[in-house]
C-alpha cells in the first residue's frame, strides 16, 4: 500500500506528469528534459528524483550523461503508470506544446547526425571502428546464422551495405533501409553487381515494407545511434515471419564518452538486461549472446540472436 500510495501522490503534479508523458516516447537526458519544458535543470532534477523514488522512473548512468526511462520490473507500479498515460488528454494544449518541443530535440540530433554520416560516408575510419575485428564478427554473425538459404533478408541502418554484401551468398533476396543519401550512394554502387539486392531511403523505425516478409533482419552498428532503440527492435518484429531471426550486433555497455563527442554515438553500448527487455516488449526472445573482444580500453561487440517463442512459430 505504501508504495501506492507514493505513486499516486508523486503523480499528482502537473511537472511530474509532464515529464512522465515525454518518457513514454523514450529515454531523454536531463538537459533535453530542461530543453523540452523550458523549466530550470534543478526543478527538472528534483521532479526526476521524486519519480526515481516512487519507483515510477528510472536513470541509467553512461559516462558523463544519465538518461531517465519509465521503469520496468513492478507490474503493480507499471499498470498504474499505463493507466495513467492513457487517461492524459490527447488535446491538452500543454502536453501538445510538449511534443512539438520534444520532436525539435529529435530533429536537431537527427540533422546532426544526417551531416556527420555524410562526412564519412567514404571514410568509416571516421566511424571510430577501424580497432574492430571485422572479419572475426562477421565470420561470427554466419556462423551463429547457419547456412540458410534465407528467403528476405532486411538490413535497418544498412549504411553503406555492409551486411548484405555479408550475406549475399546467402540470401534468395535483400534490402537495405536507410536515412541517409550519402551512404546510400556507396551502397548501390558497392551492390551493383548483385541483381538480388537493393537499398533504399527510409525510416529504419518505420520502413515501407510489408509486415511478416522477413526471415532474416539485421541491426549491425546501429542501434547505438538511436533516440529510441526499441522502436527498431519493434519494426524488426514486425518484419520478421513467425520462423524468422533477428540478429543485433553493438557494442556493450561502456563509458568511454569519446564516442558521443567524436563519433555522434546516442547510447554507450547496451547490456543484455536492455536488449531483453526491448525484445519483451517486441514478442521475441534472446536466443543467443556472443561476446567478441576487442582491444584493451577499447568496448568489447555483443552478438545478440532473437527469435520468437516457440509457441508462436509451432502455430506457424
Amino acid at each position: 500500500m505504501e508504495k501506492h500510495v507514493l505513486a499516486l501522490k508523486t503523480l499528482g503534479h502537473m511537472e511530474r506528469l509532464r515529464i512522465l508523458a515525454l518518457l513514454s516516447h523514450g529515454e531523454l537526458t536531463v538537459s533535453e528534459l530542461v530543453q523540452i519544458l523550458r523549466l530550470s535543470q534543478p526543478r527538472v532534477t528534483q521532479y526526476i528524483i521524486a519519480l526515481e523514488t516512487a519507483g515510477i522512473i528510472e536513470r541509467l548512468k553512461e559516462g558523463s550523461w544519465v538518461f531517465s526511462r519509465i521503469r520496468r520490473g513492478n507490474e503493480a507500479i507499471s499498470a498504474l503508470v499505463a493507466t495513467t498515460l492513457a487517461t492524459l488528454p490527447q488535446n491538452d494544449s500543454v502536453l501538445k506544446a510538449d511534443l512539438r518541443q520534444l520532436a525539435d530535440v529529435r530533429a536537431q540530433r537527427s540533422k546532426a547526425a544526417e551531416a556527420f554520416f555524410a562526412n564519412v560516408a567514404n571514410d568509416r575510419s571516421q566511424l571510430g571502428d577501424e580497432y574492430l575485428p571485422q572479419a572475426d564478427i562477421e565470420a561470427k554473425m554466419r556462423e551463429l546464422l547457419g547456412p540458410g538459404p534465407f528467403d528476405y533478408m532486411v538490413d535497418l541502418g544498412t549504411g553503406t551495405g555492409r551486411m548484405l554484401e555479408v550475406f549475399s551468398d546467402r540470401i534468395k533476396r535483400g534490402s537495405g533501409i536507410d536515412n541517409n543519401s550519402q551512404m546510400l550512394k556507396v551502397a548501390r554502387s558497392k551492390l551493383a553487381q548483385r541483381e538480388h539486392i537493393s537499398v533504399r531511403q527510409g525510416d529504419l523505425t518505420e520502413t515501407p515494407l510489408e509486415s511478416g516478409l522477413s526471415d532474416l533482419v539485421s541491426l549491425h552498428q546501429v542501434l547505438h545511434y538511436l533516440d529510441d532503440p526499441k522502436a527498431a527492435i519493434l519494426e524488426a518484429a514486425r518484419l520478421l515471419t513467425p520462423l524468422g531471426q533477428l540478429i543485433i550486433v553493438d557494442y556493450e555497455d561502456h563509458d568511454q564518452d569519446e564516442f558521443r563527442t567524436d563519433f555522434a554515438h546516442r547510447r554507450l553500448g547496451f547490456a543484455d538486461n536492455d536488449i531483453r527487455g526491448w525484445l519483451s516488449t517486441a514478442g521475441l526472445e534472446l536466443t543467443h549472446v556472443e561476446t567478441i573482444p576487442t582491444q584493451e580500453n577499447r568496448p568489447d561487440v555483443r552478438i545478440w540472436i532473437c527469435a520468437f517463442p516457440l509457441s508462436r512459430q509451432k502455430k506457424a
